[in-house]
């Protein structure tokens, strides 16, 4: 009986979603449009560097037009051709994974953190020189 009790109470326990599921949320809210979630998702550096380019936008239009980091987000329905196949977490140490997305499209690796016990997403570092 102890033991049926002991099994029992392991499998009442609730883990903490892994990074591979934050990634399928964020690709989830990208697909929906759900850019409150998308921004929501991602890491604190990421969001501050949406916020610099905003206001970069923003002086490049002589303010004509006030952007926000959010407007920055690109988002949309894609065709379900380029949905991904395997989302994998290819490491993970500590506070820090790495996520490897597989699609038609290709291969695609994103570095999450763990701030605050939830997993977000860092873009801080992607390229924008064309902006």
């Amino acid at each position: 009986m102890a033991l049926a009790a002991a099994v029992a109470g392991r499998s009442c326990q609730v883990s903490k979603p892994g990074p591979e599921m934050t990634v399928r949320d964020l690709l989830q809210a990208a697909k929906t449009g759900n850019r409150d979630l998308v921004f929501e998702l991602l890491t604190p550096a990421t969001r501050a560097r949406l916020e610099t380019e905003a206001n970069r936008a923003t002086d490049l239009v002589g303010a004509a037009v006030r952007y926000t980091a959010k407007d920055l987000i690109s988002i949309g329905a894609t065709d379900d051709q380029w949905a991904p196949t395997d989302i994998t977490v290819i490491e993970q140490r500590g506070d820090r994974a790495v996520v490897e997305i597989v699609s038609a499209a290709g291969r695609a690796r994103l570095q999450l953190f763990d701030i605050e016990g939830r997993w977000r997403v860092d873009l801080s570092r992607y390229n924008t020189t064309g902006l």
